[in-house]
């Protein structure tokens, strides 16, 4: 299984980063369709799904169990570059939780909207898997269909890491469905 775990966090690291490094050659795949957004509303996402979802060795008690978790998560309208920050905490039913902030860019092809989140935060543990440390990694990748309505819904995987800061680092893997819904704060501000 600790093949697997390192699969899984090579395949989210490298979808993450090329994601990031994929910005300067915008123009060559605007002509495939491809483009980052570069501004619109800020977005308020939430995410049903499953904590420690890959990676898990059988027989090592209950601190490595699968567990159901929520992810709750802001991201920012404003871009520089087509890179937003965002701002999350996700929560397992063990009592785990990590709160988190980072940076984020959207890669849109017609309808589908592809976002890499490469972010840091603290981990609480409660009575769920051993991270080691309070300080860790979080990097996603999520893939939305973007309605009319600019509300989106789609599927996200991610990944909690200490990076190796520490001796140990069994990571976690989750994939979670996810749904976004678009918020305009200039409208409230202006009473509208």
């Amino acid at each position: 299984m600790k093949d697997w775990q390192g699969v899984c966090k090579g395949m989210v690291t490298g979808m993450v980063l090329g994601g990031f490094i994929a910005l300067p050659a915008q123009a060559q795949a605007e002509d495939a369709g491809i483009r980052v957004i570069q501004g619109g509303p800020a977005y308020f996402n939430m995410g049903l799904g499953a904590f420690n979802a890959a990676g898990v060795s059988p027989g090592v008690g209950k601190n490595n169990a699968t567990l159901p978790e929520m992810d709750l998560e802001y991201q920012s309208g404003a871009k520089l570059f087509g890179i937003g920050s965002v701002y999350g905490i996700v929560a397992n039913t063990d009592g785990g939780f990590m709160g988190y902030t980072g940076f984020y860019t959207d890669i849109a092809w017609h309808h589908w909207i592809l976002t890499p989140v490469l972010a840091m935060g603290g981990y609480h543990q409660g009575r769920g898997k051993q991270l080691y440390g309070t300080f860790q990694f979080r990097l996603e990748l999520s893939l939305d269909y973007q309605f009319a309505n600019q509300s989106r819904f789609g599927l996200k995987i991610a990944h909690i890491s200490n990076a190796f800061i520490k001796k140990q680092d069994p990571g976690e893997d989750e994939i979670l469905l996810n749904y976004s819904m678009p918020i305009s704060w200039g409208e409230h501000q202006q009473g509208g």
